[in-house]
């Protein structure tokens, strides 16, 4: 073999090697740089560290629970009473205050209400002009309705199959409204509800149930109706005899659909209580608390069972489980319903989550909300989940608030 031949034959195996060390090298990059942008994030964000208590619910039962041991901060929430309200200061209402300033929430509130007696347990607002009893875009809270008026004009079961095109969060019209049988996914109707599921919901309002059909849904959840007291902002929600408007507000896609946190917790205590909603509502009084019937109790029955697939397998399962894939509320289970869209007043993402708890006999309703701005800071369904935490396990949120 000449110098020339042996030349070439070098440079070949050069270049052949280079290509086989080339993936190798781009993992491993991949990997360092990953590794600097997780390292950044944990710095930067606060914290929650686990730790394991011995903890006593409210049915006296001493279990095990992981509990969240907040960072040292000063807490500098505030909680607004609307006139002469008396609203509650407590446990619940000191934890979720500390969560608030813990992750500098902007704008955010928490209503947290006894299913069975009415009776606000916890009411707190954050934010400059921020106020629990103020409407703000309702999301896909809005698909709870959706779901009600599906079950009992259609008897649309939980393992129904639906047909979609694109993905669950997709606001394309053409997938809200192509055929009702159309698609190329399919998703049963529990988990479309888990997952929030644009389409299926969109198609859902449009082929089933109708504009109509739909605005009586509504006014049953008392959109467009006095709450009672004035201070209550009224939800508010239409739709047009449009294709596009129908199939949007039923997929919680229509940000004209207004609702406010103390509505949404109470939206979530009549599934609780089997249907019967607190209104008008006097809870804020010692007066008798009367209730009105706004979805069968077989209904109430069967969103709950859909609701829960949202915090075990849907849209806020990361909220409720560590990073160890561990429940944080031991043996509580909760069902809930979550919802994110964008709002101008004030501007930023909006962030809902209501539920109730626990799922086999109802106790307490919890709805929460945080806009997030440029910033990021935690979704509602954190704020919630810490709401559950505060009130089933008290002496351990008391005992975290004392080691600040």
């Amino acid at each position: 073999m000449n110098w020339r031949s042996y030349q070439k034959n070098y440079l070949k195996s050069l270049r052949r090697n280079g290509r086989r060390n080339f993936v190798p090298s781009m993992i491993f990059s991949l990997v360092i740089i990953l590794g600097i942008i997780s390292y950044l994030m944990i710095k930067h964000y606060p914290r929650v560290k686990e730790q394991g208590a011995r903890v006593q619910n409210k049915a006296g039962v001493v279990i095990t629970s992981p509990v969240l041991k907040p960072p040292q901060v000063k807490t500098h929430a505030e909680i607004r009473n609307t006139g002469a309200l008396n609203l509650p200061h407590n446990e619940v209402t000191r934890w979720i205050k500390h969560v608030m300033d813990m992750y500098r929430i902007r704008d955010g509130a928490v209503v947290v209400i006894d299913v069975k007696t009415c009776a606000p347990v916890a009411v707190v607002s954050k934010g400059a002009d921020f106020s629990a009893f103020k409407a703000y875009p309702a999301a896909s809270l809005i698909k709870l309705v959706t779901a009600s008026a599906a079950i009992e004009l259609h008897h649309i079961p939980p393992y129904a199959l639906f047909y979609y095109d694109s993905r669950n969060a997709s606001q394309s019209i053409r997938a809200l409204t192509n055929g009702y049988d159309d698609g190329r996914h399919k998703i049963t109707f529990s988990m479309a509800l888990a997952k929030s599921n644009n389409p299926v919901f969109g198609k859902l309002a449009l082929y089933k149930i109708g504009n109509n059909n739909f605005e009586t849904y509504l006014n049953r959840f008392y959109f467009n109706k006095s709450l009672g007291p004035s201070f209550i902002q009224q939800s508010r929600a239409s739709v047009d005899d449009n294709t596009v408007d129908i199939a949007q507000t039923g997929a919680g896609l229509n940000s004209d659909t207004t609702l406010s946190p103390f509505h949404a917790a109470l939206i979530a205590q009549a599934i609780g209580n089997k249907g019967r909603m607190c209104v008008p509502y006097e809870g804020f009084s010692r007066s008798k608390q009367e209730t009105k019937r706004v979805i069968t109790a077989a209904t109430a029955s069967e969103l709950i069972e859909m609701m829960r697939l949202t915090i075990t397998k849907g849209t806020s399962r990361r909220a409720f489980f560590n990073r160890r894939g561990r429940y944080i509320l031991a043996n509580i289970s909760v069902a809930g319903k979550t919802g994110s869209i964008h709002g101008d007043d004030p501007a930023g993402d909006y962030e809902w989550f209501i539920g109730i708890a626990p799922v086999k006999n109802p106790q307490i309703a919890v709805a929460a909300l945080v806009v997030n701005g440029n910033k990021w800071t935690i979704k509602g369904s954190y704020l919630g989940a810490q709401a559950f935490f505060a009130y089933f396990f008290p002496d351990a949120a008391k005992k975290l608030l004392h080691e600040r």
